[in-house]
Parts: structure tokens; C-alpha cells; sequence
């Protein structure tokens, strides 16, 4: 009978760990379930961004105003030749004319620059996708608008108040190293999903530029950033980037779009 006893006892404190191990497990995977629901959270609204700065398909125009510590200012006027997945860009100055025409292929994954005034053409890769497009605040990368979503990992870390609206701090690791950027910090808007300001960090993830959206426009029910201020902290200089004209339902010849191409006038 004592044998039974203590062999019942044995059966139920089994049964209770079992149940123990099992609430406890069921605590890991809902955690684990909560954070991953975070993490494609986080990727989503980075998607979400994407889509905001996406060139529309077209033809845009614009300019770049450089702006030195000393107050002293050049300009850059531009033109894009948008496709979905290609895109071809023109630089010229009052000064100089036309100085650079720049080829994104596979959404501005691949970079290919032509310089007009020595009839060179160079393929833009690692480091050297991070050289400034004449003397502004922007390099080659920035003007690529490859997606973050492609090209980052995601995280929210918390929240803010910019420029008077709630928005998500997100910071974005990069998913391939050697480039200039070590981190970005992301500040997105809750209601309409626009990075209202992105801090660039170093590989020793101190912030050396910080570019803001500051004015947007409603095109085909979506909002298309219009003006981009791009300030490098270390060099105090700021660029104002604008766009100014829209062009849609453009056809182009394919053969644009090939770098090939691009010494032919």
C-alpha cells in the first residue's frame, strides 16, 4: 500500500512539472511570436517608406543648391528619366553645362557614371558608390533611392515628436557591410509612413549627416516628397534638394537605360 502511495506521488508531481514545463514553454514561444511580429512589423512600415520616396515614373526636374559655412552657394540642376526599375539622371551647372549623367539599373542596386566633360564612364561599386555627386552633400547612394527594405534590417526602438507629429524611431542595420554608413536612425511618421529624418551614422555609429523631407505634394493619391535638405554635421554645409516638375505617361527607348549608351548624345 505504501509502495502505491509513493508511486502516486511520483505520477502526480511528473504530471505538474510536465504542466510547468508546458506553461513555461508556451511563455517562450509567445514571446518569441510577439518579438517576430515586431520584427515584420518593422520591415513593413520600412516597405512603407520606400513606396513614399519611390521616383514616380516620368520625367522629373529639379535642382541642388550647395550652401558653405561661409554663406557662398552653387547650383546643380538636374533631370531624371524615370522607369520602374531604371533610372537615368543628367547633372549640369550654369557654369560648366552638362558635367554628369549617372545610371541606375535594378532600382538603383547598380550605378553607372558617365563624365561628359573628360568622356569617362565609370562603374560605380562598393566605397566608391559613396563619392559626392559635384561637390553636394549627396553621393551617389542617396541619389539611388535603392530600397531600404533591400538593403537594411529594421527595428523600432521607440517613439517621437517630429516637426509636430508622432512618428516612429526606427534604426536600420545594413544587411552588407563596407559602405559608409554603419547605421541609420529613422524618424517615420505614424499617419502617412514618411521618414520625416533619417540620421546617417559612421561604421563607429556616430552621426556625421542628417537629411529631413521638408515639403511633400499630393500626386495620383500618393504624397511625393519635394524637398530634401541634406546637412553634413561634420563639414557644416547643407544641400537643398527640389523637385519642380513632373512629367507622366513619357514612353523612352530602352537603349537610355544601358550604360553603353551613355557617351551618345
Amino acid at each position: 500500500m505504501r509502495q502505491i502511495i509513493i508511486n502516486g506521488f511520483i505520477s502526480v508531481f511528473l504530471v505538474c512539472l510536465g504542466v510547468i514545463s508546458d506553461f513555461s514553454g508556451n511563455g517562450r514561444y509567445a514571446t518569441a511570436q510577439e518579438e517576430r511580429k515586431v520584427e515584420l512589423t518593422a520591415q513593413e512600415i520600412l516597405a512603407r517608406v520606400d513606396s513614399v520616396i519611390d521616383y514616380p515614373t516620368g520625367v522629373v526636374r529639379g535642382k541642388m543648391v550647395h550652401i558653405l559655412p561661409t554663406g557662398s552657394t552653387h547650383k546643380v540642376d538636374f533631370v531624371g528619366y524615370i522607369s520602374p526599375d531604371d533610372y537615368l539622371f543628367s547633372f549640369s551647372t550654369a557654369e560648366r553645362g552638362e558635367q554628369l549623367k549617372v545610371l541606375y539599373n535594378y532600382r538603383g542596386e547598380d550605378i553607372w557614371v558617365y563624365n561628359v566633360l573628360s568622356t569617362k564612364l565609370f562603374h560605380k561599386m562598393g566605397i566608391d558608390k559613396y563619392d559626392s555627386i559635384v561637390f553636394t552633400n549627396f553621393n551617389y547612394v542617396d541619389f539611388s533611392n535603392s530600397d531600404f527594405q533591400s538593403n537594411y534590417t529594421a527595428k523600432i526602438t521607440g517613439d517621437a515628436i517630429v516637426k509636430g507629429k508622432e512618428s516612429y524611431v526606427m534604426r536600420l542595420q545594413p544587411i552588407f557591410r563596407g559602405g559608409n554608413y554603419g547605421q541609420l536612425t529613422l524618424y517615420v511618421s505614424k499617419g502617412d509612413y514618411i521618414p520625416l529624418r533619417i540620421d546617417y551614422h559612421d561604421v563607429d555609429k556616430v552621426i556625421f549627416k542628417t537629411l529631413s523631407i521638408a515639403d511633400t505634394v499630393k500626386r495620383h493619391d500618393r504624397l511625393v516628397p519635394v524637398r530634401y535638405d541634406m546637412l553634413d554635421i561634420k563639414k557644416g554645409t547643407l544641400t537643398i534638394q527640389t523637385f519642380h516638375s513632373f512629367e507622366n505617361n513619357v514612353n523612352f527607348d530602352k537603349k537610355i537605360f544601358m550604360h553603353q549608351q551613355l557617351g551618345e548624345r
